[in-house]
């Protein structure tokens, strides 16, 4: 009976029931815990893998600048700073536990002409470095080998990767708002400096764009809704410039102006035309520059007196006439002077240049009309922007009024005509610029990418290209509204650090 009582006891007890359920239950507790433990590895090593790429991405997009070997340098930025063991600022993986080390690298790299933001897809691959405008790098696959889900029969998560895309965002801050079209992508090169560059007005709004056209940046629309301050007809006479910093793939044109007006531009030259503003003392507008070397002539009417023997005058009276050197020699007898202003490029004057020249300008014959036969080679680079500061640099003696040439009349009474040149501002006082602000003979202008570009449209700043203004900009004759410059380079601050940065901000952006 004892043995009988104890064993019904034994089987009522309930003290340690529970026991067994959670040893059978144990192996479930622990995979669970090892799912969530190893997911949160994988999803970190995941970010760790995407921050490289967004890194990488981003790097690769600063080289984006459609210079000859731009690819290439995003390839190395992105390897050679994030991607390499010798680098402070390498990505690693803490988490990745593959035995391939704790650098993130393996990059890989596609260069794309555009994006489709409306499918978030490539457009176009890039065919040359001027076209990659975005890029898309992927760094190589890494696996997290599983610390406790291997009891639920999982080893590792497989090779994981991770990819972004970046691109370059570009804007125009404080910059002139004129822009020209340039020839090709990687204008102006180091063999383009002093070549002349003919800028002309598209004709009308409706023509598409070709290398040498110019026009007007209107950011937020203000060259056309404001006919005062905006008026195109006034901005190649000023010292404005764009107030703010807009994005510049936002920046419209504003072509095909019934006028093409350019009487602004020639004020640079101390030349005026009807409606144009005097010199603004305060700012500069509309003053011309410490030179006003030019093409153009002052006929000024002697009477009873000897043209072949008088000098010009420091300044021409009131009633002298202001003719293009072309205009002055069908008028002139005696021909003393045919070269008192910078020339075009030969091949620009007589074929077969179109816009760009080849930069042979016949500087050596200026020198020897004009200055004693002065080696050029000896006082500038050969450029006219270098004759024009080598002149600068004495004005008392190497800017003194050119004779051009006389014709004489019988009288009674005698009346004799002297042409003279002007190389110093004769009507209103030369605008020094203060501080770095650049010559008021130094054009600053917008370098734009004008494929398929036709009337008023979305611009592709490409950079910004200092000028020279070579001679003023006739009215009237075959060349007329025309604007003669000579190519300087890459545009520089006035104190010559290059103004990349003072005109444009571009700054990387992921696009995925």
């Amino acid at each position: 009976m004892i043995a009988k009582r104890l064993f019904i006891d034994f089987a009522k007890a309930r003290d340690a029931a529970i026991a067994p359920l959670y040893a059978l239950a144990l192996f479930g507790l622990i995979m669970i815990a090892g799912v969530g433990w190893d997911y949160s590895r994988m999803a970190t090593m995941h970010s760790e893998l995407q921050n490289a790429a967004d890194q990488a991405a981003l790097a690769a997009a600063t080289q984006l600048t459609g210079v000859t070997g731009a690819r290439a340098n995003a390839e190395a930025a992105a390897r050679d700073f994030l991607a390499s063991d010798a680098s402070a600022w390498v990505n690693e993986t803490k988490l990745a536990n593959d035995d391939g080390g704790r650098t993130v690298g393996g990059l890989s790299f596609e260069f794309f002409q555009d994006w489709i933001d409306a499918t978030d897809e490539p457009g176009l691959d890039a065919t040359t470095d001027a076209n990659a405008r975005y890029v898309r790098v992927t760094v190589g696959g890494r696996t997290a080998r599983y610390a406790l889900t291997a009891i639920g029969g999982l080893v590792s998560s497989g090779a994981i990767g991770a990819s972004a895309v970046a691109t370059l965002q570009n804007s125009v801050c404080q910059a002139p708002k004129l822009f020209v079209c340039i020839p090709s992508l990687d204008f102006p090169s180091t063999a383009d400096k002093g070549k002349g560059l003919v800028l002309r007005q598209l004709p009308n709004a409706t023509d598409s764009f070709s290398p040498g056209n110019f026009g007007f940046l209107d950011p937020g629309g203000v060259l056309k809704s404001d006919n005062d301050k905006g008026n195109p007809n006034r901005e190649l006479g000023r010292n404005s410039v764009v107030d703010s910093c807009i994005a510049s793939t936002g920046i419209e044109s504003e072509p095909g102006f019934v006028a093409t007006e350019t009487n602004a531009l020639n004020t640079r030259l101390d030349i005026y035309g009807p409606g144009i503003p005097k010199c603004n003392s305060a700012n500069g507008d509309f003053c011309p520059a410490e030179s006003t070397v030019s093409q153009r002539v002052y006929k000024i009417s002697l009477n009873n007196t000897s043209a072949a023997s008088t000098d010009c005058p420091l300044t021409p009276p009131n009633n002298a006439n202001l003719l293009t050197l072309s205009e002055a020699l069908d008028e002139i007898g005696v021909l003393e002077n045919g070269n008192p202003g910078y020339q075009r490029d030969n091949c620009l004057r007589d074929g077969p240049c179109v816009s760009l020249g080849d930069g042979d300008w016949s500087g050596q014959a200026y020198m020897n009309q004009n200055h004693g036969a002065v080696d050029i080679s000896t006082v500038s680079d050969g450029t006219r922007h270098g004759v024009y500061k080598w002149e600068l640099g004495n004005a008392a003696a190497r800017l003194r009024p050119r004779k051009v040439g006389y014709t004489s009349t019988t009288g009674p009474p005698a009346k004799e005509d002297l042409y003279c040149a002007y190389p110093r501002p004769v009507n209103e006082d030369p605008w020094i610029p203060p501080g770095n602000e650049k010559d008021r003979r130094t054009l600053t202008v917008a370098a734009v990418d004008c494929t398929g570009l036709n009337g008023r449209d979305v611009l592709d700043i490409r950079g910004w290209i200092d000028l020279f203004l070579v001679d003023a900009s006739a009215s009237t004759g075959p060349n007329s509204g025309e604007i003669m410059t000579e190519v300087i380079g890459r545009a520089k601050n006035g104190d010559g650090n290059f103004a990349f940065q003072e005109l444009s901000r571009k700054k990387p952006v992921l696009v995925q």
